[in-house]
């Protein structure tokens, strides 16, 4: 199972002194279909890396659940292929949200860290709720929140919030969407996180609740040691549209002192971030030719400002995931462990491009 030693932030300094070119690539105009049937296994665990059993799966018109080892599979799931969404559930835990580029008629890998849900914090829906966590504080306006029925609910609010910086070692498994949003212009865009919070809200019987989606509600995030100094002053706010898949950009955050602040609407899971241009890749990851590396976490950042995306190879070897533009790149492989290893230079690409990258031997762990 996954367990990733270092964080991404050192992974990625330490991928900065490799040098080397990619076996072959090639670009190509063809983006992936936008609606097709694909097929996704993966491994749901918990915070200390243990597999979660009997949580509920969701993809596209389908569901199932994970077995006693963490695992599951959902097979022929019509999907938006640009953003395909697993979605899952489990009473005591945080719910999880997955975006990630799907292969049309193949199938894909992903692993999901769910955090315990922590219901200690509550407030009454008729008044004004000030909760402060580590890292987060929420303000919400009275009378905001709404049952399942749109209705207001002025009962007792309890809430859990998992608050995720680019520095958390799990934050490749542990965040919501998959670090790709939609900006002001309607662009996608990769995005450059400067924290995110994960926020259910239940009633006294434990149904979600959700904000009404008219009144502000006031984030407030710390930003991570390493990155206050550069931080900028005013950066963009985004919430997940679990509906698309998508963070979508409401409005801009504000520095206050090694703080972002912002008033947004929508959602329940919030991001502040910077963005950048991507394209496609598309590449077969072997070991040697005919021996793919499969089940592996994918990571590509940029060479120079170590921008990350992430992802899975699937079982045969097969990556798909939106990079950096016009960048050259650093691709990390780490195995279930959590060993880095294979680091590789890469890019620039201008356009979709396919590329076979032979890694050669690997020596992967057997968790």
């Amino acid at each position: 199972m996954y367990w990733l030693r270092l964080s991404p932030f050192l992974l990625l300094l330490v991928a900065a002194a490799c040098k080397k070119t990619i076996h072959s690539e090639a670009v190509n105009p063809q983006e992936v279909p936008p609606t097709a049937p694909s097929s996704f296994q993966g491994l749901i665990v918990d915070d200390a890396q243990q597999p979660i059993p009997n949580a509920m799966v969701y993809c596209g018109d389908l569901s199932t659940t994970s077995d006693s080892s963490g695992h599951f599979s959902l097979s022929n799931v019509m999907v938006d292929t640009n953003a395909a969404i697993i979605s899952v559930k489990k009473h005591g835990y945080i719910n999880g949200f997955r975006t990630l580029m799907a292969h049309a008629y193949g199938q894909q890998y992903l692993e999901l860290t769910m955090m315990p849900k922590d219901l200690k914090t509550s407030f009454s829906g008729s008044a004004v709720g000030n909760i402060g966590f580590t890292g987060v504080n929420l303000v919400f306006s009275p009378n905001q929140i709404q049952n399942s029925n749109n209705q207001v609910y002025t009962g007792t609010v309890s809430v859990a919030v998992d608050y995720i910086t680019p520095l958390d070692p799990d934050q490749p498994t542990r965040m919501a969407g998959d670090l790709r949003g939609i900006d002001n212009n309607g662009n996608e865009v990769g995005l450059i996180s400067y924290g995110q919070a994960a926020v259910d809200l239940l009633d006294t019987n434990n149904v979600a609740l959700h904000p009404d989606g008219e009144h502000l509600v006031n984030i407030t995030m710390a930003i991570p040691g390493p990155y206050r100094a550069s931080a900028p002053a005013q950066i963009g706010l985004f919430y997940l549209d679990t509906i698309s898949g998508y963070w979508k950009q409401e409005t801009l955050g504000y520095k206050q002192g090694n703080d972002y602040t912002g008033n947004i609407r929508k959602g329940t899971r919030w991001l502040f971030a910077t963005t950048y241009s991507l394209v496609t890749l598309d590449a077969n990851i072997l070991k040697q030719v005919g021996a793919p590396a499969g089940k592996l976490l994918t990571t590509i950042s940029t060479k120079i400002d170590f921008y990350p995306t992430y992802s899975y190879t699937n079982s045969d070897g097969r990556y798909l995931g939106r990079v950096a533009a016009n960048q050259p790149l650093i691709l990390i492989l780490t195995d279930p462990c959590g060993n880095l290893v294979f680091q590789k230079e890469i890019g620039p690409y201008s356009g979709y491009t396919s590329a076979d990258i032979i890694s050669g031997n690997l020596d992967i762990c057997t968790p």
